[in-house]
């Protein structure tokens, strides 16, 4: 449920725009997502394998669906993980371990038609992320690799 509530709340106060704004201006223009990330952060302690699985099948239902909520979900959870590197450290393994080409497709299908500033946004968060990860940091470049140079 509180996944749920920052994502509407993230919506209504402009989704990716507002991630990438937050992103590169260091402020706080999405008000319930330092909330949501300082519960998911008390949460964690004891349940953390719940808060990952949530992650996940959030990411994964976001990608085949049309409906508006789910475009945000990615930028999102990008947010999310920009802001709380404990939430990062649990999911990043996971996350590319799921990577697969069918998921690679979905997520080029998901952002085609996002614009070009927006675009250029969330791969400056995603980089920004690749390079502030220790957790499966060797398993995450093992998959840039192959995925770049099969």
């Amino acid at each position: 449920r509180v996944l749920s509530c920052g994502l509407k709340d993230f919506c209504a106060h402009g989704g990716a725009e507002a991630a990438a704004a937050a992103a590169t201006a260091g402020d706080k223009r999405v008000p319930k997502i330092a909330s949501v990330v300082g519960i998911l952060g008390h949460l964690a302690s004891r349940h953390a394998g719940s808060i990952k699985q949530e992650l996940l099948r959030m990411f994964h239902e976001s990608l085949g669906s049309p409906r508006e909520h789910h475009k945000a979900t990615v930028p999102f959870l990008l947010q999310l993980a920009l802001m709380s590197p404990a939430l990062l450290a649990t999911v990043s393994p996971e996350l590319v371990d799921s990577l697969k080409p069918p998921v690679l497709n979905q997520l080029h299908q998901h952002f085609s038609a996002v614009p070009r500033d927006e675009l250029e946004g969330v791969v400056g968060v995603v980089v920004h992320l690749l390079c502030h990860t220790s957790a499966g940091a060797l398993r995450t470049l093992r998959f840039l690799l192959a995925t770049a140079a099969p």
